[in-house]
């Protein structure tokens, strides 16, 4: 299922739409059908136009991140930070050495600073393998160990799960991992680390794996609301954080189609 989904989710996504939409255009093109062809050249045109401006992926950022369910008044403290992987770029070809990419790296650092904003009271656990159907070598995790052990934090107070592959797998290979350190009846207290975007999601995961998750968001691609004329003004960036965003609405209506959420 795992593989499936990861072949099926491009052709719902925002680059392939436009892609398609192009072919399509170009085919009607072909056979004269201009009425056709003008109708989805515009309507791909807006479409990629909205995606790519500041305000449009405000509005979809935000529709994410406050939807995000407040934490239960549970009792007790958090028995660990986790942290969810955000992917990585291996060594190979130019690259001479691996490298968290952007939104592991933001979410790893927010995870260290809360551990140090607790004076080291509760351990972390960095979750996530490799997101590759195609290559499952895990590394991720490790490479994050590595960051944070040099960055000061005890080999003893930072745990990894490594084989799991995206947001499901995630919630029940920590939950295991956390079973067997602490022996308990209810439901798993952590403080959950993330990107904003991806909060949502993983905070109903979780709840519904048996987790009672406090939600520490990081990795927050737009903070205030855009008022520059330049805001208007299409961006590559900005129509990254729109898919991001597509991405993670997708995903939210395929677990609840798949009893996920």
């Amino acid at each position: 299922m795992f593989t499936v989904l990861k072949l099926l989710k491009p052709f719902f996504l925002p680059p392939v739409l436009v892609l398609l939409g192009m072919a399509a255009a170009l085919v009607l093109a072909a056979r004269k059908k201009w009425k056709w062809t003008v109708r989805i050249l515009a309507a791909v045109l807006l479409g990629y136009y909205l995606l790519s401006i500041e305000p449009v992926a405000y509005l979809l950022v935000r529709s994410l991140e406050s939807s995000v369910p407040a934490a239960a008044a549970g009792v007790g403290e958090p028995v660990a930070i986790l942290v969810l992987a955000g992917g990585y770029k291996r060594e190979g070809g130019a690259r001479p050495f691996a490298e968290l990419a952007g939104p592991s790296w933001r979410r790893l650092w927010r995870g260290i600073e809360i551990y140090r904003e607790r004076s080291g009271g509760i351990p972390i656990l960095y979750a996530g393998g490799s997101g590759d159907p195609f290559n499952a070598a895990p590394g991720q995790a490790q490479l994050a160990r590595d960051y944070a052990l040099s960055a000061g934090v005890p080999p003893e107070d930072f745990w990894i799960e490594e084989s799991s592959r995206d947001t499901f797998e995630n919630a029940r290979d920590a939950r295991s991992v956390l079973e067997r350190k602490f022996v308990g009846t209810g439901p798993l207290r952590v403080i959950l680390v993330t990107s904003s975007t991806h909060m949502l999601r993983s905070v109903l995961v979780l709840k519904k794996a048996g987790f009672d998750p406090i939600p520490a968001p990081a990795d927050y691609p737009i903070g205030r609301v855009p008022c520059s004329p330049l805001s208007f003004y299409p961006s590559p960036e900005i129509f990254l954080v729109s898919t991001r965003c597509v991405h993670e609405w997708l995903g939210i209506t395929a677990y609840r189609l798949m009893g996920r959420l």
